[in-house]
């Protein structure tokens, strides 16, 4: 069992031991960290009976003509020289999200998706998907009636306001809501009221350009 966990790494604490799995890995990006970077947890006894998927310096202990053997873990699976400034950005990265800490993450996001969902149901031509605040994470789904959401996107980038659109991997439950895609706008420590605001008086500007 392999969990992706890098849309949960930053916003609430993770259990390997708690989940049960045999793998788990996040990228460093999601967490205010560089790209090219992330990490993967694993058992041991697994990661010791696999087979190194990459060659080079680092991954071996010795080679002979007739026989190679590998290094101990984690350098086996280590090959050649790493990306050694983007590790030392994701490490400064994950000691700034723990001193802010993530409880006061996920209030932070809590509150400004209450905000934004209490803001868009005065809205009536706003469609809004998913749970209530408190079971979500700071990110909000919603489609603008009569407007597909690549063109809602467009209009709002106009206006400063960067949101994603589209079917964001999960064309199985686009199916099962009946819609081609939505429009998405994601909340994280660095997003304030303002930004709600602003969304949605960018949502006025696309019903009008649309009306």
């Amino acid at each position: 069992m392999v969990v992706d966990a890098a849309q949960a790494a930053p916003h609430r604490p993770l259990d390997v031991q708690a989940l049960g799995c045999d793998f788990l890995a996040f990228s460093s990006h999601k967490l205010c960290g560089p790209s090219g970077s992330g990490a993967l947890w694993g058992r041991r006894e697994l990661l010791e009976a696999m087979s190194p998927c990459n060659l080079g310096g680092e991954m071996i202990r010795s080679v002979a003509l007739d026989r190679t053997s590998w290094n101990e873990l984690p350098y086996k699976f280590e090959a050649g020289t790493p990306a050694i400034a983007e590790a030392v950005g994701f490490g400064v990265a994950i000691d700034y999200v723990s001193e802010v800490g993530l409880e006061a993450i996920a209030q932070h996001e809590h509150e400004l998706t209450a905000y934004a969902l209490g803001l868009l149901a005065e809205l009536p031509w706003v469609e809004t998907y998913g749970p209530p605040p408190e079971r979500r994470a700071g990110i909000v789904s919603f489609n603008v009636e009569g407007v597909h959401p690549h063109d809602v996107a467009q209009v709002l980038e106009w206006e400063g306001v960067a949101v994603r659109a589209g079917h964001h991997c999960t064309q199985p439950l686009m199916t099962r809501l009946g819609v081609a895609a939505t429009t998405r706008a994601s909340f994280y420590l660095y997003s304030i009221p303002d930004d709600v605001d602003r969304l949605v008086d960018g949502l006025r500007k696309v019903r009008k350009s649309f009306s």
